[in-house]
């Protein structure tokens, strides 16, 4: 699924926690197709903030900072903090 222009309305102010429907519009794609690629890897793990499931912007962008080529995989995590609120 593309980004709709609704859902870009809010550029460049997204705020730098995200919940997983914003993280989802962030990179382009479903809910459903943001938690099978979190569950791949290809996206960081989120973060619990007291009841809150959060995911770091920037560490969206650096994740494809690096699978797009602009930084190296040395420089860029590729995943997010070691604790995993889902278990």
């Amino acid at each position: 699924m593309a980004a709709k222009v609704s859902d870009l309305e809010g550029l460049p102010n997204w705020p730098r926690m995200l919940s997983r429907a914003q993280a989802a519009r962030y990179v382009g794609v479903s809910t459903t197709q943001f938690d099978k690629e979190v569950g791949e890897g290809r996206w960081p793990r989120p973060e619990r903030r007291g009841s809150r499931i959060t995911w770091d912007r920037a560490l969206i962008d650096m994740v494809q900072d690096r699978s797009s080529g602009i930084v190296a995989p040395s420089h860029a995590l590729a995943n997010g903090p070691a604790a995993d609120p889902w278990a």
